[in-house]
Order: C-alpha cells, then sequence, then structure tokens
C-alpha cells in the first residue's frame, strides 16, 4: 500500500495527494477541459437543474479573494471588541472549529439545539459580558439578545456583543451591530471572521489558498482533481487523520463528502482505525503539509493519503466532490430535505437504571441489546449522541469499545451526522433527559424541543432505509452515560 502511495503523487503549493493512479477517466476529464471549466466556475457541469444553485454556491472557488477585501474590516472589529474575550460562533462552524482545534485557539461553536451548553453560558452574567456572539444563524440570535437585554444592558450596549455574519435581525440593526457580508465556502467571513477572533492569522489562511488556487484548473500536477477521480469511484468513504496534529478537518470534510455525492462516510479517530475498513472501502488519510522524510499517510496504510495547509484543504476538498459530482452525474448543490419526526414517541422496550433502551431485538438488558447491534454491523456503525459534547464528553468513550468489538469502523457524532447523506449501515442512537430548558425561536418552542424532533427525524430516516438501530435515552445523563460504557466495556467478555 505505501509503495503505491509514493508511485502515484500530484502536489502543488505544499499540497499533495498520494496514491491515486492516472486512470482513464482522469484522462478524459482532462481531454474535455473539465478541470479549467470548474476551476472558472462553469455552472452547466451538472445539467441545467443544477444550474441556478451552482452558480452561486461555485464562489467557494474565490471566497478567499473576497475574504481579503474584508481583512481590514475584520481587523478593525477585532480590535474594537478586544475587550469581550470570550469567543462564541452561533451557528454552523465546523471549518471555523477545524481552524481553531488545530491551532489551538479557544472557540466555542453551537451548532446544535442541546440546551444544555447554551444555558450554561446564560446563567453565567460575568461570562456573557465578556462574550462576543458571532451569529451565523438567526435562530439562535433572539436568544442571546433577550440575555443581554435581562442583564440590563440598553439595546447600543447588547449589540455591540454581537457581529453578524450574513443579513442582520431587526432588533440587530436598530442596535446598530455590524454585520460581515459572507457566503459559500470555508474560506468565507463565516469561517475566517471567528477564526480571527479566536487569534488566528487569517491572512495567512488566504494565502495558502491563493498560492494552491491556480493548480486546480490545471490537467497535470492538479491535487483536487486527483482527489476528485479517487472520490468519484468511491461508494463510501474513510476518512482517518493521519496523526500530523490536524484536528476537525475530517469532520467538515465528510460533510462536504456526503452533501455533495450522498454517500457514507466514516470519520476515523486515530490512524490505527484504518485497519478496520472493509476492501470496498476507500481509505483516505489528511493532515498537515509532510515533511521531506514523512511517509504519507502516517502509519495507516490507506488508498489514498492527502496532506498540506489547511487553507489549500478549505479548497481542494468542495473542489474534489464537484468534480466527482460531475464524473458521476449528480447534483452537488440540490436542496438536502429536512427529516421529519416520528408521528408519536415510542415506549421503551425495558428499563435498566438509568437508561430506556428502544430495540426491535430480542434483547432484555443493556449489554444483551449493545450485542444484537455489533452482531448486526457488517459494513459501518455510526454513533450518534444527542448531547452535550462538553458535559457528556465522556460518551464517545463508547466508540473504541465498540470498534474493538464489531471490528468494522465506527463513526461518532454529536447531534447527527454529516448534513445531506442517506442512512446506511447500523445505528446507535444516543439522547438525554434535559434539565434547565431554553426557550426557542417560535412561539412555544424550546431549544430542547427542536433537539428531541431533530433525534426523531434521524430516526425516521435510517428506519425509512431498514437500517438496524438502537436507540438509548438518559433519563440521568451523567449515571446513564456511565451504565453505557459499562456495558460496552462487557462486549469484550
Amino acid at each position: 500500500m505505501t509503495d503505491g502511495l509514493l508511485a502515484g503523487v500530484e502536489a502543488a503549493a505544499g499540497f499533495a495527494v498520494h496514491g491515486v493512479p492516472a486512470a482513464a477517466s482522469r484522462r478524459k476529464l482532462v481531454a474535455q477541459g473539465v478541470p479549467g471549466l470548474l476551476a472558472g466556475k462553469d455552472p452547466t457541469l451538472w445539467g441545467p437543474a443544477a444550474e441556478g444553485r451552482a452558480l452561486h454556491r461555485l464562489a467557494f472557488l474565490d471566497a478567499y479573494r473576497r475574504s481579503s477585501e474584508l481583512l481590514p474590516l475584520i481587523a478593525e472589529l477585532h480590535e474594537e471588541l478586544g475587550d469581550l474575550g470570550n469567543v462564541v460562533l452561533a451557528g454552523p462552524g465546523r471549518a471555523a472549529e477545524a481552524v481553531a482545534r488545530t491551532l489551538g485557539r479557544p472557540l466555542t461553536v453551537l451548532d446544535d439545539p442541546d440546551p444544555h451548553p447554551v444555558r450554561a453560558l446564560l446563567d453565567d452574567a460575568n461570562l456573557l459580558r465578556r462574550t462576543v456572539v458571532l451569529l451565523a444563524d438567526e435562530s439562535l440570535g433572539s436568544i442571546f439578545w433577550q440575555a443581554y437585554r435581562d442583564l440590563g444592558l440598553t439595546a447600543a450596549e447588547a449589540g455591540r456583543h454581537f457581529v453578524v455574519l450574513g443579513d442582520v435581525l431587526p432588533a440587530l440593526g436598530v442596535a446598530g451591530t455590524v454585520a460581515v457580508p459572507t457566503g459559500p465556502g470555508a474560506l468565507s467571513p463565516t469561517t475566517l471572521v471567528p477564526a480571527a477572533f479566536a487569534g488566528v492569522d487569517i491572512a495567512g489562511l488566504i494565502d495558502e489558498a491563493e498560492l494552491f488556487a491556480p493548480a486546480l484548473a490545471g490537467g497535470t500536477d492538479n491535487p483536487g482533481l486527483a482527489l476528485g477521480t479517487a472520490l468519484a469511484a468511491a461508494d463510501r468513504v474513510l476518512l482517518v487523520p493521519d496523526g500530523s496534529g490536524v484536528e476537525g478537518l475530517g469532520e467538515w470534510a465528510a460533510e462536504v463528502i456526503v452533501g455533495g455525492l450522498d454517500i457514507p462516510v466514516i470519520v476515523a479517530e486515530r490512524p490505527e482505525d484504518a485497519g478496520t475498513a472493509p476492501d470496498d472501502m476507500l481509505t483516505v488519510t489528511y493532515g498537515g503539509s509532510l515533511s521531506p522524510v514523512a511517509v504519507p499517510g502516517g502509519g495507516a496504510r490507506p488508498a489514498v493519503a492527502v496532506s498540506g495547509p489547511l487553507g489549500a484543504h478549505f479548497l481542494a476538498w468542495p473542489y474534489a466532490v464537484a468534480l466527482a459530482a460531475h464524473v458521476r452525474g449528480v447534483n452537488p448543490f440540490r436542496d438536502i430535505p429536512a427529516g421529519t419526526a416520528d408521528p408519536a414517541p415510542a415506549e421503551p422496550s425495558f428499563v435498566e437504571d438509568a437508561v430506556e433502551i428502544f430495540t426491535t431485538g430480542a434483547a432484555t438488558d443493556l449489554t444483551a441489546a449493545l450485542r444484537e447491534l455489533v452482531a448486526s454491523v457488517q459494513a459501518q456503525l455510526h454513533v450518534q449522541a444527542f448531547l452535550d459534547p462538553a458535559g457528556d464528553a465522556a460518551v464517545a468513550r463508547i466508540r473504541p469499545a465498540l470498534a474493538a468489538a464489531c471490528r468494522r469502523p465506527v463513526g461518532f457524532g454529536w447531534d447527527r451526522f454529516p448534513r445531506g447523506g442517506s442512512p446506511t449501515g447500523s445505528f446507535l442512537q444516543i439522547t438525554g433527559a434535559v434539565t434547565g430548558d431554553v426557550p426557542g425561536p417560535g412561539p412555544g418552542e424550546t431549544l430542547g424541543g427542536l433537539q428531541a424532533a431533530r433525534a426523531a427525524g434521524e430516526r425516521r430516516a435510517v428506519t425509512r432505509r431498514g437500517c438496524p438501530l438502537l436507540r438509548l435515552h438518559l433519563t440521568d445523563r451523567t449515571e446513564g452515560v456511565g451504565q453505557l460504557l459499562t456495558a460496552a466495556h462487557m462486549l469484550r467478555h
């Protein structure tokens, strides 16, 4: 495997893709001029039905240029609000989170409706007064706006705690809150503003993208073309970190792949997890720039190894997915239908202390229910935790226990899996009781209620596809997580 990686490599501006041979499909794409057409934002590559959406979404290809023009504004805002040291991104932020985690900068991302992290912030008046809310999801805007008004702040004082990424809510507009225009792509202000406020040199990310971008138009030395060719032939993908310290990129790339190609993607936790992949799963490692003596893949022996600076990653992956979608004849910019909830909540099959078990199997205890789930795994297992990533972080330890038991790739996601994919594989969904709920954006709504509805929609999507599903509901989160981990470790006996 390593010999194959060393034999086939395409590289540009410090970004490299190893392991993709020069297949006939690639030569055909070059002969048709597809790399250059895609780099030039040609909206016709996916058929007439996709053109309207493609005109907008292809802006990811030069988002770094528009962001570069906004650097003075972003720097001015960061300096003006420098006394607000707790940075919160309210809304989707996989790319921003990857930048912050990789570079070790503090950034809180509220990207799901679990009310506990929101409630923890709302209840800490001192922390709230030191917080700047970078608002990418207007549904959370009204919640935080009311919280600042409840502190006794005037509209102008409350408005100073917000920077809006996109369109301004009416109340915030009246308060004079600054809005930064944004758009599609991981190099748009939706990523770069939070990164800058977290202390990241975003000009460096833009420079990395600018150096790499010209390669995407070429027929040779085009890593995006190589990666796209590999993804075009894949039925499912395992993304594996190569151990170089790039954190969170796999979760972002998984969303890009699933949303564009509608194929299942598992994000592994460690390089050694690559060994669990079946032969028909494309294993791709990802990481930072390689030293001259480094082995591609970090010892994981993948089919494809992707490495380079973050700014180049943020261009290469969506480019590769768009190219793969062209080859497969699918529309990567299609609307993703929202999941619908179950018509009524089901009764648990049985209860074991702090855990309610919902199963269609014959199990009568928690460990037996987990054994039945593990026995159902043929390709991959997905663990879906509708819990608090901070307060309930220990539940993530179930992943290696399940991986050891089923010897197949195990994915773990907070709240939900990459948006847009059709469920494939076996599923474990973990929900938990809500204490201290938070009012939602609509009349009568709460964040806990929205979370429960989303979990129900995910279950419905899974069962409609006929996928094995075990649902566990923790009536006490702390006790339930402990029970669950104990039962999972019993699988080895």
